[in-house]
């Protein structure tokens, strides 16, 4: 378990899977989803020799999984399009089902001793937290005609369209999961991150004390913190914030952190009497962990979507996990 690598955001799977020799990516040509995907739908592979090869040798009943190259960049759009990963949260590459790290729990603590007395023991301790990959499924429809009349560029279009709704959902699981698989546990469901309720049916924003305030939480509990993470609608409140006399856009105070937003945290949470309260989450961001399996698949859904709406539909299987080196680096 201790060899097992953590990738931070500037470091990629697909360089990661290369070091360890699972796929050669010196093509003549670089290998495109779009003509892998176009040759599964319409059987059509001209000027896809090296798609149509490695279709051949994965393609099964159940789908296809899709090649390590291919895999690894449509990941690598996935994580860069995640807010949590993008806040500093890191990647662990899973090679197989379950992975299991070790995780510092102690550290004891240094005392001064007199000369000939006995030196008292400040082992570290440790436990282990467990990742055990959970199956995240997205169906993604492409038209007929964004095959038939596909340039260069629409080989961006189609993976990040994977990749973008896969970061969405990756986002929501890591911080509001419920734990009930198949789902995986999220920062707010986690035990030992620190929860503050701001008023018994929400409260409005009015300043900047609650961000400021839950710097200090992290702070103290030992760690730095590196960003919040919260709801678009929250970072517009607090730009909208003005002088009471002045009427002049309030100054944001010294020592903020970077604001990331996603629509993955919600704005309609029910709070006593209020249902429109959300959250902010605010942390030592390489605390939290994504376990990801290298690679995902695809089954092409075939003559149904064809007849409905002209278009070719696939569903694409990634399997990941969330779990938190200490949950007090988070609040």
């Amino acid at each position: 378990a201790g060899a097992e690598p953590v990738l931070t955001r500037e470091q990629n799977v697909s360089d990661w899977l290369q070091t360890r020799g699972a796929f050669d990516d010196h093509q003549d040509q670089p290998l495109s989803l779009q003509r892998y995907l176009r040759g599964m739908a319409t059987g059509e592979w001209d000027g896809a020799e090296h798609e149509r090869a490695l279709a051949e040798a994965t393609v099964g009943a159940g789908g296809a999984l899709v090649p390590a190259p291919l895999s690894a960049r449509v990941i690598d759009l996935m994580r860069a399009r995640t807010v949590v990963l993008r806040a500093g949260g890191v990647t662990v590459p899973m090679t197989s089902q379950t992975l299991a790290l070790a995780r510092l729990t102690g550290e004891g603590s240094p005392a001064w001793k007199t000369e000939g007395a006995n030196i008292t023991a400040a082992d570290l301790t440790f436990d282990r937290v467990s990742f055990t990959a959970r199956t995240l499924v997205r169906r993604v429809d492409l038209s007929v005609e964004l095959f038939e009349d596909a340039d260069p560029s629409s080989e961006d279009v189609i993976a990040r369209s994977f990749a973008g709704q896969m970061a969405v959902e990756v986002d929501r699981a890591a911080l509001l999961g419920t734990g009930t698989a198949p789902e995986p546990r999220g920062v707010l469901n986690q035990s030992g991150v620190t929860l503050t309720d701001h008023g018994a049916a929400g409260s409005a924003i009015t300043n900047y004390d609650w961000w400021l305030d839950a710097i200090g939480a992290v702070r103290a509990a030992g760690f730095e913190p590196t960003a919040h993470v919260q709801a678009p609608r929250s970072s517009t409140s607090l730009s909208k914030l003005k002088e009471a006399t002045t009427n002049a856009y309030l100054t944001p105070p010294a020592g903020l952190l970077p604001m990331l937003t996603t629509r993955s945290v919600p704005i309609n949470i029910t709070v006593g009497a209020s249902t429109d309260t959300s959250y902010v989450f605010t942390a030592q961001w390489d605390q939290l962990m994504l376990g990801i399996r290298t690679g995902f698949t695809l089954r092409f859904l075939g003559e149904r979507f064809l007849a409905d709406t002209l278009s070719y539909s696939f569903v694409a299987y990634l399997r990941a996990d969330v779990q938190l080196a200490q949950p007090t680096a988070f609040v």
